[in-house]
């Protein structure tokens, strides 16, 4: 199932808005933005910024909430068609049972400065709280998001493509 292919940009599929977020919704003070441009040949969300671990702090990203909600039995996996830096990334899930902001399943990736595809199998995205079960599987995912994080460096990731196999 394609999430979004950039057909209607900023908007996924579902008509759903890609909003983008910063670790300063908590005090921190990474700085980015995200913008639609073609890397390539390729039509993307260019995300870029400077990340800092700073006051507490370590994350940008672009997120969309997802309605209808996307039932994990239904899929194996997550993909996404990416363009890096060579730096690590992280996609985000967030279901009905991770009700705080610190709550989410992540599964971390590398990328490259040419365009490849990631497969994210549900079954390795690892959770980021105690609280939360310990497996996404069976779980109602509201929202995905692609996440720079965790580390200080300077963001510059596209993504072309995103979607569930």
């Amino acid at each position: 199932m394609i999430l979004d292919q950039l057909k209607n940009p900023k908007l996924t599929n579902q008509f759903q808005q890609w909003n983008f977020i910063t670790d300063q919704v908590m005090g921190g003070v990474s700085t980015g933005k995200f913008k639609v441009e073609e890397i390539d040949g390729r039509k993307c969300y260019r995300m870029t910024g400077d990340v800092s671990t700073k006051n507490n702090g370590g994350f940008i990203q672009i997120r969309a909430k997802l309605s209808p909600k996307i039932n994990s039995k239904n899929y194996s996996g997550v993909y996404v068609k990416v363009y890096g830096n060579e730096k690590n990334y992280n996609l985000h899930l967030r279901t009905g049972l991770t009700l705080a902001p610190w709550q989410y399943y992540s599964y971390t990736f590398a990328s490259t400065k040419k365009w490849i595809k990631i497969r994210a199998p549900l079954k390795e995205f690892k959770k980021s709280n105690f609280y939360q079960p310990k497996s996404i599987l069976g779980q109602n995912i509201i929202s995905i998001g692609l996440v720079a994080g965790f580390d200080d460096f300077k963001s510059d990731i596209c993504l072309g493509e995103i979607g569930f196999y």
